[in-house]
């Protein structure tokens, strides 16, 4: 038998194979890696959205419902949607807090952005809500209207779609 010089088929065929699973390792990863990335950014979207949520409303703890000069924006939040005083018992839709860039693209001819359809003023797949709760804290005096002097609970409920 003679030596040549060079690689048979199969050399050929199997390093071409190692390289495919190695790029597919790799690219494996920083896909991962970018998801992980954005999935991460819209939790901390959520918290801070959380956080100034819960800031505001603690503006209207201390707040006397009846009287107009301690109460901000006459005890309504503007961003609740039901109209009524922020602490009222019940369910207050504050979607409209949910920030979108609506245009994305060049500033000169922008388009709608995608994402933000998903997201649109009474979808399903947005929300932003908290319910409150009124309970029992044995300080109301008679003849005090009981539904805004008792303790309050608040639950938040924020819906949002993943990252693409």
């Amino acid at each position: 038998m003679t030596k040549r010089k060079g690689q048979t088929l199969i050399e050929v065929v199997v390093a071409t194979m190692i390289a495919a699973i190695s790029a597919t390792a790799v690219f494996s990863v920083v896909l991962t890696t970018t998801i992980s990335t954005a999935r991460s950014d819209k939790r901390e979207a959520a918290a801070l959205m959380l956080k100034r949520a819960q800031e505001t409303l603690k503006n209207y703890v201390s707040a006397v419902p009846t009287e107009s000069a301690y109460v901000p924006n006459a005890g309504k939040w503007s961003a609740d949607s039901s109209g009524v005083w922020a602490l009222e018992p019940g369910t207050h839709d504050i979607s409209s807090l949910m920030n979108c860039p609506y245009l994305v693209g060049n500033p000169a001819n922008p388009v709608i952005n995608p994402k933000c359809d998903a997201c649109s003023q009474s979808s399903s797949v947005c929300s932003f809500t908290y319910t409150v709760t009124t309970l029992p804290c044995g300080f109301n005096a008679a003849g005090m209207d009981v539904t805004r002097t008792q303790c309050k609970q608040v639950d938040f409920s924020l819906k949002y779609p993943d990252a693409n």
